[in-house]
Parts: structure tokens; sequence; C-alpha cells
């Protein structure tokens, strides 16, 4: 019999709140309990259609005042010259809050593959490259490593080619002549849901694998993919790979961090939903999973806005910690899209305040409960450069 995974139902009780009015003060848009933490910043990485930049790093304020009329973006705090399709991600090195930039779009060496943002400095400072090219590649950062995994395995080519699974640790970085030294890409053990052992006919029509969702949790990655029914991790510590569950994950994409919560677009209800993910002691395991390996406990906490206003169900979201989220969405500014060159582009920020997400008030509580919302819409343009479509590559919270 197949091993069910372990579901855990949050506990009934819990009393509903009404809405509040849209504040106007950072720690007002929540109902944290406290005021004395600051939400994090917040940067947006645009992208263009030239090397020179390929990217600019833009700082905005979730908790600004909506305004009538689309309002300019906040000028740019620096140009990156890399590569196009990277990914990007946060990390709290021992050097300061940085944005790290990694990917391609090609084997050849027109920019690097790795560049990082100082948020302090608003130093750029080129990296180390990696083993092998990957097109926007998975980012998933754990202290001061960060794990870097193909989303698309190609079985050749030079793209998306082996090694699949490369990780980078930041704890002996230094900055020398303004790059980045002591510290490299280190291959690691390709995912087992990654095809490999190939027969020459399946080597010429090569299987087409998309890892669907992730997550890193504790000390372990979660992944599943379109290909493969389940989840597999990968455990930090082993450095080793192992069937953990028959279900896939229930969230499509990325899962983010929300306080002892994460966020992720549930795959079922096609909006953002809250999970409460944890790795359990070893569990019998069905013939399909790994001997001794542990279960996986998933408890879903769907968002409710009681003023009947939208939650996000698309575009890209990023957590503000105990202040709520905020989502992004994009659409085109230009006249006619296709005809001419695309200059201008309209992002719209909403941010969504919640309630109280501690320990102690998720064993009462059965939803999450949306107190507010604020939002603004940024015109974004650059007739000297150009954008790429979306030119909002990703969102960053520090």
């Amino acid at each position: 019999m197949p091993r069910k995974r372990r579901t855990e139902a949050p506990p009934r009780g819990g009393k509903k709140r009404k809405p509040e009015k849209a504040a106007a003060i950072p720690h007002q848009i929540a109902r944290t309990g406290s005021c004395d933490t600051e939400p994090p910043l917040v940067y947006l990485v645009v992208g263009h259609d030239v090397t020179r930049p390929a990217y600019s790093i833009v700082k905005v304020n979730p908790f600004f005042p909506r305004r009538r009329a689309p309002v300019p973006i906040p000028g740019h705090l620096a140009r990156l010259e890399s590569k196009h399709c990277m990914s990007f991600v946060a990390v709290r090195s021992r050097h300061g809050p940085w944005i790290v930039g990694v990917g391609g779009n090609a084997p050849i060496d027109y920019g690097p593959e790795t560049i990082v943002f100082d948020t302090r400095t608003h130093q750029v400072i080129p990296g180390p490259k990696l083993l092998s090219t990957k097109f926007r590649p998975i980012l998933l950062p754990v202290g001061e490593k960060i794990y870097a995994l193909t989303r698309d395995p190609a079985i050749k080519g030079e793209i998306n080619f082996v090694p699949w699974f490369e990780v980078l640790d930041l704890s002996q970085a230094r900055v020398v002549s303004g790059r980045l030294v002591d510290c490299k890409w280190e291959q690691l053990p390709r995912p087992p849901c990654f095809p490999w052992e190939l027969s020459p006919r399946h080597y010429i029509f090569p299987p087409v694998v998309w890892v669907r969702s992730f997550a890193a949790v504790s000390s372990c990655i979660l992944v599943s993919t379109d290909e493969q029914k389940g989840t597999h991790m990968f455990n930090l510590e082993t450095e080793q790979w192992a069937k953990l569950d028959d279900k896939d994950l229930p969230f499509t994409g990325g899962a983010a961090p929300h306080g002892p919560l994460f966020l992720g677009f549930s795959t079922a209800a096609k909006k953002i939903t809250a999970y409460k993910i944890t790795v359990c002691a070893a569990d019998s395991p069905s013939p399909s999973i790994t001997a001794g390996c542990p279960s996986l406990s998933i408890v879903e906490f769907p968002m409710v806005d009681e003023a009947g206003e939208e939650v996000v169900s698309n575009g890209k979201f990023v957590s503000l910690g105990n202040h709520g989220f905020c989502s992004f969405r994009c659409r085109t500014d230009d006249l006619v899209l296709g005809t001419l060159e695309h200059t201008r582009e309209l992002v719209t920020m909403r941010t969504y305040g919640t309630e109280d997400l501690s320990q102690d008030h998720l064993k009462s509580i059965r939803h999450v409960v949306i107190s507010n919302q604020l939002e603004q819409v940024y015109s974004v343009r650059d007739s000297l450069r150009g954008l790429s479509w979306p030119s909002l590559v990703d969102v960053i919270s520090l």
C-alpha cells in the first residue's frame, strides 16, 4: 500500500476580524501586535534588451499611499552588466544584505553568470562562473549558501546541461579589486527525478522535464516535477537525494518563507495560499519511497479577505514577514506591442496586510485573514535601452 502524506487539519476556532482601512505608515499595515520591527525593503529587478546594462535595480516602498494615476518608478540604484535570463535571490552574508543574480542564456562569455549587488554600498560585484550555463535557474538561499538547480534539464547541448545542481558558499568570500574571490560553484548530486540512464532511442528524443514546485525547508530542499509524480528531498547535511512522498507539492513554482509559514500559488485553488510545511521523523515507507526517509506534513491555510477584494492569483509576489506580502503584475504601455521597441510598462504593486502569524496563533486559526490592501501603479520607461517583456524579472525583499 502506498504511504499517505501526513496531512494535519488546523484546529477549529478563531474569531473573525473586520477589515481595517488602509494604513499610511508601515507598522500599521498588519496586526502583528508589534510596532518595533521594521518591514523589509523591496527591490525590483528590471530587465533591458541590451547587455550594458542587462538589468537595473530599483527600490520601492510597499506602503506608499495610492495615487490616482501611475507614478514614475523611482530612480535606479545600480545597472548590472551581465548575461540575460538570470534569476535573482536575496542573501544575508557576513558582508551584509546582497542581491545575487545567477544564470545565463548562452555559453559564450558576453557577461558574468554570477553578479552581486550590495544593498548597503550599492556596489556591483562580478562573481564566479557556473559549471554549466543555466537558463533562469531555481535559486534557493540557505544561510550563506546559494543552491542553483536547473529548471529544465537538458540531455544534450550547452545550456541546462550537466551539472544540473550546484552550490556557491559565500561564507569565506571576499571582494578584491571589485570582484568576488575565495568562492566557487561546486557540483552536487543530480536529482533522481531528472532523466539520465536513457536508451539510444530516448537519447535521440529525450523526455522533457520541468521542475513544477520547490521549497527550502529547514535542512532540506523539496522538489516536484511534471514528469514524475511525487516529492523528492535533498538533505543539505548529507548532500543526498531521496524520495520523500508519493504526492506532489500542493503549489506551483516556489514557496517563499513567510514567518512560520510558506506562501505559494495553490495548484488546486489557483491563488496564493499559506502552508505550514514540516519534515517529520522517519516513517514506514512505501516501496517507492527511500527507506528511512522522513515523512512530509503540510497544513494549508487559505487566504480570506472579508472585504471581498481580490486576492492575488498570478504574477510575482514577495513576503514582508509579519507585515504581510506584496504582489506585482505587469502590462504593456506601448501603443502596439510587437511593432515598436518595448520602452514603456505599467507595474501594479499591491500590498496585503495579514493578521498575526506567530506559532501560538496558528493553533487557533483555519485561515489567514487579509486585514487590508494598498495599491500603487508604477510607470516604467526607458527609451534608450528598451525593456524586456515583461520587464519585471524578479522581486526581492531584504
